[in-house]
C-alpha cells in the first residue's frame, strides 16, 4: 500500500475533490496536505492527537469550511476500510454471488453486530492498515466469529480469530488458569495478522492464504499439488467450508464496497478506537483496578473476555484494555499502587510436606483464614493441591472462594463441573475455586464436592455459547463430554438422546459450553 493510500482518513476523503482539478492525484493529495495543515494549524480544543498519531476531530468542527471550497467529512471508519480495500471481489463468481444474496435477504445483519464492530472494528482495521495488507482482512473476524471473542466452535476454535489451541501456541497466545489469549482482542489480532501474513509469504496469494487460515496450510499445499499449475483458489478441490469461507469474505467486502447497490444501509461508524491499553506493572487483583481507575468490574471484565479468574495472570501479559476516558490517567493511578496492596488474594500449590501451619506462617496469616478462604473443615492437605492465600483483610471480609451457607455434593457418574455448576445455581469458577480443582481436572464418582452458597456478585459468571458439533468416526458420548467439559447426562437431554444410542459420523449434536474458561483441546 501507497504511503499517500495511509494517510488519514480526512485527507483520503477529499481526494475525490482534489480529481475534479485537472492535476495528478498525488500532487492533488500533496495541495490538499498543505491546505488542511495550514486550516488546522491554530491551536483548537476540538482537535487532539490520538495514541496512535491520528487526528481526532470534534463533532463541533464536522461540516467546518477549513479552506475554501474544502469541508471536513463526516469521521466514517466504512470509508476508511474502503480505502485500502486491495483485492478483487470476483462477483462474477456463482459462490460469491450465493454469499451477496445471503447478506442482501439479511439487511439488519451488521445493524445487530453494531455493538460489537464499535468496540472492536476500528483497532483492527487501524492494525491491518499499519501493515499495509488489504483492509478487506479487517472483515474477517465478522465471518469467523460475528466479532464476539467469546465465540467458541465445535473444533475448539475460540476467540474473534478462531485460534485452535495448536495454532493459537504456535503464534503465542497463552493458555492457562487465568488467561486464554486467544480471547483477547489486542493479543489475538496480531498473532491473527501474523499468521496471514506468514500464509500470504508462503502461498503469494491472498486467497490462497486466506484458505490457508480456515483449512490450514497443509490442505492448501496438498490442494495445489493435486491441481495443475498455476491453478487459482476458484480452480482448486478443497474442503466444502473452506470454499465458501473466501466467497463469504468477499461477498462482506463487497457489500462494504457498494451497499447502496445491495440495498443496505450500514451502521454508522466512527474510525475512533474506544479503548487504550495500560500496562499494569505486574499481577493486580481487577477489584483494586476497579476502585483505583474507578472503572466498575463487570465493564473491566467484559473489556479484558480473555481473562478467566479474578486478576491478571501472575506471569503476563502485565497490561489490562480499559474504555478510553480522557484525564483518566489509568496507566498512572495503577502505577501508583504499592506493591503489597496490588493482591487481595495469591493462589499457591501446595509443596511436598508443607503444612497449614507452615503456609501461614509462611504467608503472614493464621490456620483459620487459610481454613476459611479455602472452605477447609480441617488441616489436612496434600501435595500438588492449590490454596488461595488472603493477602489482605479486605480479601476475607469479601472471599472469592465462597461465603455463607455453604453445602456438598457427592460426584455421580456422567457429572462434570458445568452440570453440576448448573445444578447448584452456582459458576464453574466458584466450585473450582471452592475445591482446588481445574478446568482439566478428573472428578472421581463418589468425591465430596464444597458447593459455596455465594451470590453472583462474588465472581465472575461463566459465559455460555451454544455449539453445532458434528459426530466424527469413533466419538462417543462420553468422549465428547469429556471434550467439552459437559455431562454425558447433559448431552442425552440437550438432544433428546438416549444413553443406549448409537452416535452416527455427521450426526449434529447441540452442546452448552462455559466459554470463560478453558476446555479439552
Amino acid at each position: 500500500m501507497t504511503a499517500t493510500a495511509l494517510r488519514p482518513f480526512v485527507l483520503i476523503a477529499l481526494l475525490g475533490l482534489a480529481a475534479c482539478q485537472a492535476i495528478s492525484p498525488t500532487d492533488a493529495a500533496d495541495a490538499l496536505d498543505r491546505q488542511v495543515l495550514e486550516a488546522i494549524s491554530e491551536p483548537s480544543p476540538l482537535v487532539t492527537v490520538s495514541r496512535t498519531g491520528r487526528k481526532d476531530f470534534g463533532l463541533q468542527e464536522i461540516g467546518r469550511e477549513i479552506a475554501p471550497g474544502i469541508t471536513l467529512p463526516t469521521p466514517d471508519l466504512w470509508r476508511d476500510i474502503r480505502a485500502g480495500f486491495q483485492l478483487s471481489h470476483h462477483i462474477e463468481q456463482k459462490r460469491v454471488q450465493q454469499e451477496l444474496r445471503w447478506l442482501k435477504d439479511r439487511p439488519e445483519y451488521l445493524a445487530y453486530l453494531a455493538p460489537r464492530l464499535e468496540r472492536h472494528l476500528a483497532y483492527i482495521h487501524e492494525q491491518v492498515s499499519l501493515r499495509g495488507i488489504p483492509s478487506e482482512i479487517a472483515l474477517l473476524p465478522i465471518v469467523e466469529s460475528a466479532v464476539d471473542p467469546y465465540a467458541f466452535s465445535h473444533g475448539g476454535a475460540a476467540g474473534l480469530w478462531q485460534f485452535i489451541p495448536a495454532t493459537g501456541k504456535r503464534y503465542g497466545l497463552d493458555r492457562n488458569w487465568w488467561y486464554d489469549g486467544r480471547r483477547d482482542p489486542v493479543a489475538s489480532t496480531g498473532a491473527a495478522l501474523d499468521y496471514l501474513s506468514d500464509l500470504h509469504r508462503m502461498f503469494d496469494d491472498w486467497y490462497l492464504a486466506l484458505a490457508g487460515y480456515n483449512a490450514g496450510e497443509g490442505n492448501v499445499a496438498r490442494a495445489r499439488k493435486r491441481a495443475h499449475e498455476g491453478a487459482t483458489f476458484w480452480e482448486l478441490d478443497l474442503p466444502k467450508e473452506t470454499s465458501a469461507y473466501v466467497p463469504r469474505l468477499l461477498a462482506l467486502a463487497e457489500l462494504v464496497a457498494n451497499p447502496e447497490r445491495y440495498g443496505v444501509t450500514l451502521p454508522p461508524m466512527g474510525p475512533e478506537i474506544p479503548f487504550e491499553v495500560v500496562a499494569t506493572g505486574g499481577q493486580i487483583d481487577l477489584s483494586v483496578v476497579s476502585q483505583v481507575a474507578d472503572i466498575d468490574l463487570d465493564t473491566l471484565y467484559r473489556w479484558n473476555p480473555a481473562l478467566n479468574q479474578w486478576s491478571t495472570p501472575p506471569a503476563g501479559p502485565h497490561q489490562l484494555v480499559v474504555p478510553l476516558r480522557p484525564g483518566s490517567e489509568v496507566a498512572e493511578r495503577l502505577a501508583a499502587v504499592p506493591a503489597d496492596k496490588r493482591l487481595h488474594w495469591l493462589r499457591i500449590k501446595v509443596g511436598q510436606g508443607d503444612t497449614l501451619g507452615q503456609l501461614a506462617v509462611r504467608h503472614h496469616t493464621d490456620v483459620a483464614s487459610l481454613q476459611k478462604a479455602n472452605n477447609l473443615r480441617g488441616t489436612q492437605i496434600r501435595a500438588g493441591q492449590t490454596l488461595l492465600i488472603p493477602k489482605s483483610p479486605a480479601a476475607l471480609a469479601n472471599p472469592i472462594a465462597g461465603r455463607g451457607k455453604e453445602g456438598s455434593y457427592v460426584v455421580q457418574p456422567g457429572d462434570s463441573l458445568w452440570s453440576i455448576s448448573r445444578r447448584h445455581d452456582v459458576s464453574v469458577n466458584q466450585l473450582m475455586k471452592a475445591n482446588q480443582v481445574g478446568p482439566q481436572d478428573y472428578l472421581k464418582i463418589g468425591q465430596r464436592l464444597t458447593v459455596p452458597g455465594v451470590t453472583k456478585a462474588d465472581t465472575r459468571e461463566g459465559v455460555m455459547r451454544e455449539v453445532r458439533y458434528g459426530v466424527r468416526k469413533g466419538d462417543s458420548l462420553a468422549r465428547i463430554a469429556k471434550k467439552f467439559n459437559v455431562s454425558v447426562r447433559d448431552l442425552v437431554s440437550w438432544n433428546r438422546l438416549s444413553l443406549n444410542d448409537y452416535l452416527q459420523p455427521g450426526q449434529r449434536l447441540k452442546i452448552h459450553v462455559d466459554v470463560s474458561a478453558p476446555v479439552g483441546d
